[in-house]
């Protein structure tokens, strides 16, 4: 059967980036997709990586999964020393079907592949999914749920003035020493400055402040100009942060997927965006590999 499978790793954030992808592919080569969250259920051995649940189905998009046959299957290649040892020797009766992504910036040969193929990787950037972005921003990646209660009040003070969202990402960023390493964390300097930029240059009325250490922000990050904390919605609610943040009029980022799509999800065309020139310490990854030309790198 022709399809597409897209591998499932990381937080909602990156599930967002690979579920778009994959659909943008899908689209382009007229065949279903499937999602594979194997890694996700069972991660691999020996890996650091920080436990993640799957959490697209706080959105409508839909989703099909692929079983753990067609997984085993598609991922022969990859999974196999002698699958890719007879691919090698036999092209012709052992295809290769698997593309995993070679570097952070956009790749325009994902899409000269051909179905069925596995893709895996995590398509940090929205080149991938530009021509579906307006789908995905009206309809597919909003909550399944009607906003009620604190979040509904939330949107209405959002919308009635000039607001920006801030995202502060600690969590595992902190206390995984291995995503510490990687990743890194925006530091209190960026986070004044950026805020003072806001004021000042874009005229902010009030600041939206959304983490996932709230109690780290208030202790932490004393601002001059008028905010709020948003610290109630957790765990399988954070998507209503996500929520909030793209009905904000500017937004400023941390080095996260999450607040990557906090920020363009927003579909106004005055929006500012900041966000960090470094987006991982530990590697030398380009902040145009990520960021969308418009955005501003600090």
């Amino acid at each position: 059967m022709s399809l597409v499978i897209a591998r499932l790793m990381g937080g909602l954030g990156n599930q967002m980036f690979q579920y778009a992808t994959g659909l943008a592919l899908s689209r382009h080569l007229e065949v279903p997709l499937l999602l594979d969250r194997t890694f996700l259920d069972s991660r691999p051995p020996g890996m650091n990586w920080t436990p993640r649940n799957f959490e697209l189905d706080v959105f409508q998009a839909p989703v099909t999964f692929a079983t753990s046959a067609q997984v085993r299957a598609a991922r022969r290649e990859l999974d196999s020393a002698g699958y890719r040892r007879s691919a090698r020797l036999l092209p012709g009766l052992f295809p290769e079907r698997c593309y995993v992504q070679k570097g952070s910036a956009f790749d325009p040969a994902l899409f000269a592949q051909e179905a069925p193929i596995y893709i895996e990787g995590f398509w940090q950037n929205e080149g991938y999914f530009a021509n579906i972005a307006e789908e995905l921003r009206r309809s597919l990646f909003v909550p399944r749920e009607t906003i009620s209660g604190r979040n509904a009040a939330l949107l209405n003070a959002i919308r009635s003035a000039t607001s920006a969202s801030v995202h502060v990402r600690r969590g595992d960023y902190v206390s995984n020493m291995e995503s510490n390493r990687y990743h890194g964390v925006c530091t209190p300097d960026y986070y004044q400055g950026t805020v003072e930029e806001m004021a000042v240059k874009h005229a902010v009325e009030h600041f939206y402040l959304f983490s996932d250490e709230p109690e780290w922000v208030q202790a932490n990050l004393p601002l001059s100009h008028p905010h709020t904390v948003v610290s109630h919605n957790t765990g399988r609610d954070s998507h209503w942060d996500l929520h909030l943040m793209r009905h904000c009029k500017h937004h400023v980022t941390a080095n996260s997927s999450f607040s990557w799509w906090g920020a363009w999800l927003d579909p106004s065309p005055e929006k500012v965006v900041i966000a960090p020139a470094q987006w991982f310490r530990g590697v030398q990854t380009p902040a145009s590999d990520i960021l969308p030309p418009e955005w501003i790198a600090r």
